[in-house]
């Protein structure tokens, strides 16, 4: 197993508490002794990707690749984040393939405007997701941008995401619950509620300005 497993262990099991898809939240010892998602055996390799930090807390990235060789990679996504009493707590995020459903986990903020201004690609991208305004959904794309679903599943460029975001966006467009944004600038990693009600993390990457580079669900 790599370092970046050895690593990730260490991390999790210093905290306070971890809420995973499966078990729901619980002590670390209980996400590292019956939780398929702790970074064991399981996985020939554990693969960080991207991680955004800001306000106190961390979203971790990572590709569990299992050993079976079932998929080329699970996506996996962390929260850390402080609990409150001086250590830290995690939340644990990946395909919603693996558990039929998960039950609410997060606070809505009917307040919460995503995007840090004004001029940030946030603000007409989820406009034009909910008014289903397809073409415009399409042009906040850079050239080589891409979507990738929470079980992998990525469609690139702009032929690529009309296929998938026509798929999802159907006749009524798309609207998720916002709950709240860790936002470094570059990546902003936002909780929300998905139109099924499930609880998910949406990392968007902004790529030149008024431009998205991608974006990755977590479920």
């Amino acid at each position: 197993m790599s370092m970046a497993a050895d690593e990730l262990k260490r991390i999790l099991r210093l905290q306070s508490g971890v809420d995973d898809p499966y078990l729901g939240a619980g002590p670390a010892g209980r996400f590292e002794a019956e939780s398929p998602l702790w970074p064991g055996p399981a996985w020939s390799a554990i693969e960080p990707f991207a991680m955004t930090e800001a306000d106190g807390r961390r979203f971790a990235e990572y590709r569990f690749v299992p050993a079976d060789g079932r998929v080329a990679f699970l996506p996996v996504g962390i929260l850390f984040e402080p609990d409150g009493q001086g250590g830290s707590k995690a939340t644990v995020y990946s395909d919603h393939h693996l558990v039929e459903n998960r039950g609410p986990i997060l606070d809505p903020d009917p307040d919460l405007v995503p995007g840090r201004s004004a001029d940030d690609v946030l603000q007409p991208y989820f406009r034009a997701l909910k008014e289903n305004r397809l073409e415009d959904v399409l042009d906040l794309f850079e050239e080589d941008g891409y979507f990738r679903h929470s079980n992998a599943e990525t469609f690139t460029g702009r032929e690529g995401l009309r296929t998938d975001f026509t798929k999802m966006m159907g006749t009524a467009g798309i609207r998720v619950t916002y709950c709240r944004a860790t936002d470094d600038g570059t990546t902003c990693a936002l909780e929300v509620y998905m139109p099924s009600g499930r609880p998910a993390v949406a990392v968007y990457e902004r790529g030149r300005p008024g431009r998205l580079k991608a974006v990755r669900i977590y479920m």
